[in-house]
């Protein structure tokens, strides 16, 4: 949903990454004169404004709690989503959602695994999605902000596994807001942290042992032969998304998008989360 043409869905099946996310063409934030840092007063009274409360539901008898069926008519654009089900969300150990003040109705949603690779623990974004009127809001970013916020001292990593180019770019673009932040696979011609590429490396490692990961552009390609499209090679992870645009509805490949929040000021997170 969110700007992707495909249908919502299972597209990395068994172990899904399902990527609702802001349109690529959506506008860049501009931020209103002398708030240069997430910590600004100033910053902090415009998110506030967006008028979008955010939750973090950690315990599986508060997940529970969730009106699945209010979740789903809320946020669906047309065909409901596949993933939006009890069994799906009681799953998660960490979820973020998004509600309307006063009305309760939800606005977004976020979940995620805490799980280990190399001794380093990240959390894995599973679910992710926002309300047609919410889009090109920032409220994916609030709500990406909310869930490293809670989770920034015992889990600094994030990390998606997704097919979906435009959710790819919406992951680096929050990363690009915060100060201290690294993201990997860097834009082509931007230096690369050797930190966040070794953790990178090892999520791969551990969460797409099926897959042949490319450190350089973040691709994961296939290692077996499987009866749907692959891309040609390309030079970067943008080129990569370019080609998915036009590509088939299923592909073997995948990027892995990894989010390094070592040494980022919580402080900052909590502002831009509002």
């Amino acid at each position: 949903m969110l700007g992707v043409a495909r249908r919502p869905g299972n597209f990395d099946h068994p172990h899904p990454v399902i990527c609702i996310t802001p349109q690529p063409a959506d506008p860049p934030y501009v931020y209103p004169q002398g708030c240069r840092q997430f910590g600004d007063k100033r910053m902090k009274t415009v998110l506030g404004q967006q008028r979008a409360d955010l939750r973090c539901l950690s315990e599986p008898s508060m997940i529970e709690t969730l009106d699945i069926d209010h979740l789903v008519d809320e946020l669906a654009d047309g065909t409901p989503p596949s993933f939006l089900t009890p069994e799906r969300l009681c799953v998660q150990d960490l979820v973020v959602v998004a509600t309307e003040p006063g009305s309760g109705r939800y606005l977004g949603l976020l979940g995620a695994h805490q799980e280990t690779a190399g001794g380093q623990s990240y959390l894995r974004l599973d679910i992710a999605c926002v309300a047609p009127m919410w889009r090109g809001r920032r409220l994916m970013s609030r709500l990406l902000a909310r869930a490293a916020a809670a989770r920034t001292r015992e889990t600094p990593v994030l990390a998606a596994r997704t097919g979906t180019p435009a959710w790819f770019r919406a992951l680096r673009h929050f990363a690009f807001q915060i100060d201290g932040a690294t993201f990997h696979p860097a834009p082509a011609g931007s230096a690369v942290t050797l930190r966040t590429a070794a953790a990178a490396r090892q999520i791969a490692t551990v969460l797409s042992p099926e897959h042949r990961y490319d450190i350089a552009t973040g691709v994961l390609h296939g290692k077996r032969p499987m009866p749907i499209r692959t891309l040609p090679r390309h030079s970067s992870a943008d080129a990569w998304c370019e080609a998915a645009l036009d590509a088939a509805p299923l592909v073997s490949e995948r990027l892995l998008a990894v989010i390094d929040l070592r040494g980022v000021n919580r402080a900052a997170l909590r502002a831009l989360a509002g």
